[in-house]
């Protein structure tokens, strides 16, 4: 075995905005995106995306819904959540606060830092409301800052986005097939 230190890279924005393809940047580590997502994690998102905006156009709330969009939140962390309501001003680029909403839908290959380091993210940043969604058992966890539960699937799941003083409310039978 080599004694020789490992050099271990620390990328930056300044990276990030030179990179090609699809990527996210935790604490400094670039990770791949990887292929797109299967049909059932596409159908959550669609579903659930279209939820959100009904209602948000219902109720004229100053909300957008994003499902491809990069939220900077540091000079070494960048991700892309699965789905993202952003509320107030609007980003002409990337987001660089914290959204009301982040959704991750889970998969095989971001299953782990969906539910370890995007959730750590969240917390910290005190995103109001992080969705972890597992199309494949039908389960919907809650993560606020009082902690997280889990809803039955045949309850309906109310979201306060407290600074467009919004509710949503999301039936969670109706994001699995």
């Amino acid at each position: 075995m080599s004694t020789a230190p490992r050099y271990i890279p620390h990328y930056t924005l300044e990276d990030y905005a030179r990179w090609e393809g699809d990527w996210e940047l935790i604490d400094g580590v670039a990770i791949s995106m990887g292929p797109s997502p299967f049909g059932p994690h596409e159908r959550v998102i669609s579903r659930l995306s279209r939820m959100i905006g009904n209602q948000i156009d219902q109720h004229q709330c100053p909300c957008e819904v994003y499902t491809n969009l990069d939220w900077i939140i540091g000079d070494d962390t960048v991700i892309r959540p699965d789905l993202m309501v952003i509320c107030g001003d609007q980003p002409e680029k990337h987001l660089q606060r914290p959204p009301e909403l982040v959704v991750e839908v889970l998969s095989d290959s971001t299953r782990g830092r969906d539910l370890t380091a995007k959730r750590t993210l969240c917390r910290e940043n005190d995103v109001p409301h992080y969705l972890i969604i597992d199309p494949a058992e039908k389960t919907i966890e809650h993560v606020t800052a009082a902690g997280s539960d889990h809803p039955p699937l045949d309850a309906t799941l109310h979201l306060m986005l407290a600074t467009a003083n919004c509710k949503l409310t999301i039936d969670p039978q109706s994001l699995f097939d």
